[in-house]
């Protein structure tokens, strides 16, 4: 994981035209970007339905 933020992080920096002073800026953009990809291939918990209750009738 650490290798592929430092990959992100430094393509983003270079996109920016390398400025000085902005490699952490790039990194936790790097870190956002690729959390928020990850975050997408997650499934939700199946929820388990509760019994209905029988009317009266």
């Amino acid at each position: 994981m650490h290798e592929d933020i430092q990959r992100r992080a430094y393509a983003l920096w270079e996109q920016d035209g390398c400025p000085e002073g902005q490699d952490q800026a790039s990194w936790f953009k790097a870190v956002s970007e690729l959390a928020t990809e990850a975050a997408k291939t997650i499934k939700p918990p199946a929820r388990k339905r509760s019994p209905r209750a029988k009317k009266a009738a």
